[in-house]
């Protein structure tokens, strides 16, 4: 029993280390600007074609299975395993394949073949590399009717006859391994002489004269011919099915690449696959299968390369979560039936002691380690952001009474608030006229939008537009930083990967590029200079990931956010910072700290208000000692996006209901105003709408 539990646990072990792994790819294995991509690639994804990808796939196991089982046959093997039982092996084996670089996961299938159902190692070996032979020569069927097709239509290609040739090559040189050189060799080394029969060279030699043996079986048995048709079929069933789960992707997100011809991109699975071959350290050949695939694309001429490493990159993933969800299944099945040598006749009472135990305790731990590491991943990807974006949310039952008194408490108040929000669908740029409250959209675009901010003399914005349809604000480089004439509506983009624009003064606006760089430039000029850099001439780490950084216009000193720990502040989790002679200072515990537009200090969002909340403080310039402004108290505790007017009179700012719902592009944020000096329970509400509006920024008019 005890044998069977440490098996299970073990198993269990490896699965959620593989799934792990797995998220480990979406938290951390891809670019942070290529990740929305993905992520959207994988949502739009067209299921049904999808589980058609599956139905194929479960089909070819079955196949591949027979294939196995009748090449054991053939090579004379007394214990064959029934279809059932090498149809988890087959599952298993295709799980753990791509595990290793070159395809070394293949050798998985000997040992669950000799361990689990006792078929002799000589005859495990020989029906493995016999298939991978098989398999060459299969492929190379398949371009030669893709070929065949391309000369009826008079189109060959030069990646196909470049195919052709590798095909062609491989298989000879696999045949020509299998059934003439091994002999060759091993006849070689049986003149060799161990001193000791039982000595490892003994076992060695015999292990090579009894596969040599075996190979030699198999071909005599003169069912070549049926095992190159199951092989064909393989290929037939597998190529299908990727083609189908190519379509699945591509269509939904990258049509341009849907309608490419089933050859052609038949032709980039092929060339995957070559690259999931090279010796190559990968984990599930990720990136080397990438590389092989875009490259085929690269030579057939597709114009948009970064779609197709998309593509295939999504059709890898889901192909491996596919094959791994099978895998474990009939892993979990496998450990559970087969009761190891047992399986093979081996009735010897199962061992005790303390070696049993010993083997429980390390499957409790292999257990308990890939249980965090599963945990932590988790984890990682929550802080990822939200997947998808939020629902449109409604009006306030009450928004026409409460607007009319908000309307009362300005007091006649001409200008306007920018802000993002999601209340149409997606997040756009709205513009809301505080003289009567009108509200009107600034910008429509099928891409998310955010980080509006108005410039001093009131006639353009700057903004962020992403990358995708949906990119969570918590991603810094999926985001090109954009330039708007609200007068005349002329658009134009100011820096790709950069997001978090502010303005320093009428013609200079600073921005984060590529998540780590804050970057000054100018719009009369187009000339830009990077201010600030971590790990140059500052104690942050190469490595630092800022936010909503901010230049002073009368100093030049910026300030941002970031992580406590590299930022040198002693506690908490993010911090604000600013350069300060040349040095990096840290400030306050908070985030989105700003200098006030007469330099008589700076403001940011700080912990410390009720319940433990945030609040927005002022600090002072000398001893940045902070000052409380603002701390709602009531239903909207939460503060946010402060922003002072081009006048200095007033902050707009948004607001959650607490802690609890927070995230700054999914929760419900409402937008106020409040004007300095005054109370901050006099803070007037702005919106009314269960949507999420963020980052207002707001102008007066004289």
């Amino acid at each position: 029993m005890i044998k069977h539990l440490w098996r299970i646990g073990l198993s269990i072990a490896v699965s959620m280390g593989i799934l792990a792994l797995l998220l480990q790819l979406l938290t951390s294995g891809l670019p942070e600007d290529q990740r929305p991509s993905v992520l959207a690639a994988l949502q739009n994804t067209n299921l049904s074609l999808a589980l058609s990808y599956l139905c194929l796939g479960l089909i070819a196991l079955v196949v591949r299975a027979r294939r196995y089982q009748l090449l054991l046959e053939m090579s004379g093997e007394e214990s064959v395993p029934n279809l059932r039982q090498m149809a988890l092996v087959t599952g298993v084996r295709n799980m753990i394949v791509d595990m290793f670089p070159s395809r070394l996961g293949e050798l998985g299938y000997v040992g669950l073949l000799n361990r689990g159902y006792g078929v002799k190692i000589q005859h495990c070996v020989s029906s493995l590399s016999i298939t991978i032979a098989f398999d060459f020569i299969a492929v190379l069927m398949v371009i030669l009717l893709i070929l065949l097709k391309q000369l009826i239509v008079g189109e060959v290609q030069g990646w196909a006859l470049g195919a052709l040739i590798t095909a062609a090559v491989l298989s000879v040189v696999a045949i020509m391994g299998l059934f003439v050189i091994t002999p060759w060799v091993n006849s070689y080394l049986q003149r060799i002489q161990p001193r000791k029969s039982d000595s490892l060279l003994a076992k060695v030699l015999q292990l090579a004269n009894d596969l040599t043996v075996s190979l030699q079986t198999v071909r005599r048995a003169g069912r070549s011919a049926t095992v190159l048709g199951l092989s064909l079929l393989i290929r037939l069933l597998k190529y299908a099915g990727m083609y189908l789960l190519f379509v699945a992707v591509a269509g939904p997100s990258f049509s341009m690449l849907a309608q490419l011809p089933a050859e052609q991109v038949i032709g980039a699975l092929i060339g995957g696959e070559i690259g999931a071959s090279m010796p190559i350290p990968t984990f599930m050949s990720f990136g080397a299968y990438e590389a092989g695939s875009t490259l085929v694309f690269q030579l057939l001429g597709v114009a948009d390369q970064a779609a197709a490493f998309v593509t295939m990159l999504s059709v890898h993933i889901w192909s491996q979560v596919m094959d791994y969800l099978l895998g474990g299944l009939f892993l979990a099945i496998f450990v559970w039936v087969v009761r190891g040598r047992g399986a093979a006749g081996d009735q010897r009472p199962e061992r005790g002691g303390w070696l049993a135990g010993l083997k429980l305790v390390l499957a409790g731990f292999v257990l308990l380690t890939s249980s965090g590491f599963l945990a932590y991943q988790l984890w990682a990807a929550s802080k990822l952001g939200a997947l998808a974006p939020p629902a449109a949310g409604v009006e306030s039952q009450t928004a026409s009474s409460e607007r009319q008194q908000a309307l009362a408490s300005l007091q006649g108040l001409r200008g306007f608030v920018l802000f993002s929000s999601n209340r149409d669908g997606n997040h756009d740029i709205f513009r809301l006229n505080l003289a009567d409250f009108s509200l009107s959209k600034v910008t429509e675009h099928p891409h998310t939008e955010t980080y509006p901010r108005v410039s001093p003399d009131g006639t353009r914005m700057v903004f962020a537009r992403a990358h995708q349809i949906w990119v969570s604000q918590r991603n810094t480089l999926a985001w090109d930083v954009m330039l708007l004439d609200l007068e005349t509506g002329e658009e134009r983009q100011l820096a790709k990967a950069a997001t978090a624009p502010n303005w320093i003064n009428t013609n200079e606006v600073s921005y984060l590029l590529d998540g780590q760089n804050v970057v000054r430039h100018n719009i009369s000029t187009g000339q830009t200079s990077t201010v600030l850099v971590p790990g140059l001439n500052n104690r942050l780490p190469t490595s630092a990931k800022l936010q909503n950084p901010h230049v002073d216009a009368q100093s030049g000193e910026v300030s941002f956010t970031g992580r406590q720990n590299e930022i040198g502040s002693p506690h908490g989790h993010w911090g604000t910072a600013l350069t300060r002679q040349g040095a990096i200072q840290p400030v306050l515990e908070g985030c989105e700290l700003r200098w006030w537009q007469d330099g008589s200090g700076l403001y940011q969002v700080a912990k410390g208000g009720r319940d433990n909340d945030l609040r927005i403080v002022s600090l002072s310039p000398d001893t940045l000692e902070p000052t409380t402004l603002i701390d709602l108290a009531g239903e909207f505790s939460h503060e946010y996006w402060p922003f002072e007017s081009n006048d200095g009179r007033y902050i707009v700012f948004g607001a959650s209901r607490g802690k609890a719902a927070h995230e700054h592009d999914v929760a419900d944020y409402e937008i106020f105003l409040w004007r300095r000096g005054s109370d901050a329970d006099t803070a007037t509400r702005l919106t009314f709408h269960s949507g999420n509006d963020n980052w207002p920024s707001v102008y007066i008019q004289e």
